[in-house]
């Protein structure tokens, strides 16, 4: 019996082994790169602006709480408009200076509420109802 050598049979086989090597290394990039729920970012739509100027969202707890997000954690807010700001995760609004950025969650609806200490946020950055927000936990703000 005599083995032939078919130049096709070559080729085959070193095409079969790129693609197995591709796939791997694609498969495990994505392995590599998969968010953590802490880090994972959370988006949600301003349903309405309050009386105050407050942007209420259509956000509750429940993700907050996947994501081990806590009060006090700094948090970026990214709205439709290519807008960034920085605010703190607390309960009240007096938990931040006058003027600051602040997440809070409504006693009353349970809604996430954006909010300035005093202010008002909807008119400061001109955010109107059924735009989206992204937001993400950042490292901290600066000392209180």
């Amino acid at each position: 019996m005599k083995f032939r050598y078919q130049s096709s049979d070559w080729r085959s086989a070193l095409i079969a082994v790129l693609v197995t090597t591709l796939l791997f290394i694609r498969c495990s990039q994505k392995v590599g790169t998969q968010q953590t729920p802490q880090t994972a970012s959370l988006t949600g739509t301003i349903v309405e602006i309050d009386d105050h100027g407050n942007a209420v969202t259509d956000l509750e707890i429940a993700p907050f709480t996947e994501r081990d997000w806590k009060l006090g954690d700094a948090l970026e807010a990214t709205f439709e408009t290519g807008q960034k700001i920085r605010i703190k995760f607390v309960e009240n609004y007096g938990d931040v200076p006058v003027g600051d950025y602040l997440g809070r969650f409504s006693t009353s609806t349970k809604q996430f509420k954006l909010a300035i200490n005093m202010g008002n946020i909807s008119e400061t950055l001109k955010l109107k109802s059924e735009s989206k927000v992204v937001l993400q936990k950042v490292e901290s703000l600066s000392a209180d």
